[in-house]
């Protein structure tokens, strides 16, 4: 996962996937037929299952609203550790994976939009005001840790999710 994290797909070459993995290209094959494509479906979905289980069910769980926004945001500070990881979701969604892999990421971003909206129309927010809320608070997450990312420096993320969470 690293290698396409930090490379990107066009660069996460199977000789990289090899030496990362400790595995010869042979043994990628032998357990990846579909070559770096399957690799790097299989670590899709293994992202989405993690965003979920870490960031986006703690929207189901009890508490207020508000409650509930911040732990989805504790989770995806969790999976992106503290702004030091990347989202390889968002790596496969841009360049040259984005026809293989853009619409079934857009797809689950999809679901988890409406799953935070709902949350926002539980805070009382009217349906549109809800779905820009959580459109803005998504956008939010992705652009603190895209910042981060180009000043190469995790603390700015901390200090930026800091201020997020008290305009829940």
């Amino acid at each position: 996962m690293t290698v396409f994290q930090q490379q990107g797909y066009e660069g996460a070459t199977l000789a990289k996937l090899a030496a990362a993995s400790g595995l010869g290209k042979a043994s990628l094959y032998h357990h990846f037929p579909g070559g770096k494509d399957e690799i790097a479906r299989v670590l899709m979905r293994k992202a989405i299952a993690d965003l979920q289980r870490l960031a986006f069910s703690r929207l189901k769980g009890s508490g207020s609203a508000r409650d509930r926004l911040a732990a989805l945001l504790d989770g995806f500070c969790d999976y992106v550790d503290q702004g030091r990881g990347h989202c390889l979701l968002a790596v496969l969604a841009q360049g040259g994976a984005r026809p293989y892999y853009g619409s079934e990421i857009a797809a689950q971003f999809q679901d988890w939009l409406q799953m935070v909206t709902a949350v926002f129309e539980e805070k009382g927010e009217k349906p549109k005001r809800a779905k820009r809320s959580a459109n803005h608070f998504v956008e939010q997450l992705y652009g603190i840790l895209l910042m981060s990312k180009i000043l190469d420096q995790p603390g700015h993320f901390q200090q930026a999710t800091k201020r997020l969470r008290k305009t829940l």
